[in-house]
């Protein structure tokens, strides 16, 4: 999707630009993928998805690593249907037999850190053998707090974006590059 700079594309009620090519995210995802592979070679290592968002970056994610691996998912959120995180992390109840292995949460972004944080402590009390997260994008600047990042796509400021995975009030996810929200073309604030 590599577009000329000046179109624009709406999501639900918001105007977006371009930001990462498909390309430059296949790119990305090799790179976590080759580091994985390294780390976890002789090991076998459980995916833990993150639902909704990281489920495009997971899919793309686990055909590149050649260790073997088993797959779970698991809902956790903080956003709801807004721009920002809303500092209440929802946490599904039940959690998948991770007991004695090496376990690799997969998110699409890590914005407070929020999400991730409360996911580590729980799954920590079920004794896996390794816990790490491979996350394709991060807002450090975003973050409140210290947050366990192993593997990173790329650091990006305080952009709200959308795409591969990622969404807007549940739109966008489909989009397979990703787009910033477009703040010049849209006078609407941030909810």
């Amino acid at each position: 999707m590599n577009k000329p700079a000046t179109q624009t594309l709406k999501v639900h009620d918001r105007t977006f630009s371009p930001f990462m090519s498909r390309e430059l995210i296949a790119d990305l995802v090799g790179q976590i993928a080759h580091r994985i592979n390294t780390d976890y070679a002789n090991k076998e290592l459980v995916l833990l998805v993150i639902l909704k968002g990281a489920m495009v970056f997971a899919c793309d994610l686990m055909r590149a690593i050649n260790v073997p691996l088993t797959v779970d998912t698991l809902r956790a959120s903080s956003y709801r249907a807004a721009m920002r995180s809303s500092g209440t992390v929802d946490v599904e109840d039940i959690m998948p037999d991770i007991g004695g292995k090496h376990v690799l949460i997969v998110e699409d972004i890590v914005d407070s850190g929020n999400t991730l944080r409360e996911l580590i402590k729980r799954l920590a009390t079920y004794e896996p053998a390794s816990l790490a997260v491979a996350a394709l994008l991060s807002k450090p600047d975003e973050h409140r707090r210290e947050v366990q990042i192993d593997y990173v796509g790329k650091e990006i400021g305080r952009e709200f974006v959308v795409g591969y995975g990622l969404d807007y009030a549940g739109y966008g996810r489909h989009l397979d590059a990703i787009w910033v929200v477009n703040d010049l073309a849209d006078s609407t604030s941030d909810t």
